[in-house]
């Protein structure tokens, strides 16, 4: 049996493109998801801290194709700065999957635009292909990848990055449950490549790397008082390399369905 795509569904999914995977905190799940999404973390580290703030509004356009677009703030505590950060928008097609082998990949392209002010922004357009991929064994244990490559359109001095984010996740309750909960871990790393500017903090050339790592706990879908397909992660970054400004994050992030025509 296939965890369903709705926490309050009486049916199994009768296409892979309704299977749902728990969402990372830091990378994304390969499935289409119409939603609005809310996160806020706090950092700390050698630059002093901050709480960032952002919303995420996802559209399903058609059957294989959705939207998102992500607009980051922060605001500063200590000698962190504050304001907007760079928007992103995303643009996710189904490429496959299967109800048989509980699997799913989708691809498509990424885009920042230089929205962030002075130490918030990359201070560039950037763009470039990305290819998400899950799967689930017994039920309860899931494997998922992100891999996107990030290319500037305009500063030649801006570095190329490759991001890669990892994450394995064990549901811990029974399949049935109302209020499904994952047990799960992330490694996040980007690599930045050619150029001096865009660098992350600290880091004067290239090539230079970070690499974190985020224990977390998801739970969801399940039926809230906001919504029927309401979704919450909580998680602690920790800074493996290459970045001392953050240090330690703690995240929490929350997600609620918008009804949409495909049952996804």
């Amino acid at each position: 049996m296939i965890v369903p795509a709705r926490a309050n569904a009486d049916e199994e999914p009768t296409k892979w493109e309704q299977l749902f995977f728990p969402f990372p905190i830091i990378g994304a799940p390969p499935q289409l998801e119409q939603q609005v999404q809310v996160f806020a973390n706090y950092f700390r580290g050698d630059a002093g801290s901050a709480v960032g703030l952002s919303s995420e509004l996802a559209y399903i356009a058609s059957p294989h194709l959705g939207l998102v677009l992500t607009v980051p703030g922060q605001i500063g505590i200590d000698d962190q700065p504050s304001g907007l950060e760079d928007v992103e928008l995303l643009v996710q097609y189904l490429a496959a999957g299967s109800l048989e082998y509980d699997a799913m990949i989708s691809v498509g392209a990424s885009g920042t635009f230089p929205t962030g002010h002075g130490d918030l922004g990359q201070g560039d357009y950037f763009v470039g292909p990305f290819a998400y991929a899950a799967k689930r064994w017994f039920h309860h244990v899931v494997a998922e990848a992100d891999v996107t490559a990030l290319v500037p359109l305009v500063h030649g001095a801006s570095t190329r990055q490759l991001l890669a984010n990892g994450m394995l996740a064990v549901m811990v309750t029974p399949q049935k449950f109302d209020y499904p909960i994952y047990a799960q871990v992330e490694l996040d790393s980007t690599t930045y490549l050619g150029g001096t500017a865009a660098l992350p903090p600290g880091a004067t050339t290239s090539p230079a790397a970070t690499l974190f790592v985020i224990p977390e706990i998801f739970v969801g879908p399940f039926e809230s008082l906001i919504d029927e397909g309401t979704r919450i992660a909580a998680g602690v970054s920790f800074e493996l390399a290459g970045d001392p400004v953050h240090r330690r994050t703690y995240m929490l992030t929350a997600a609620f369905d918008i009804p949409n025509k495909y049952g996804y």
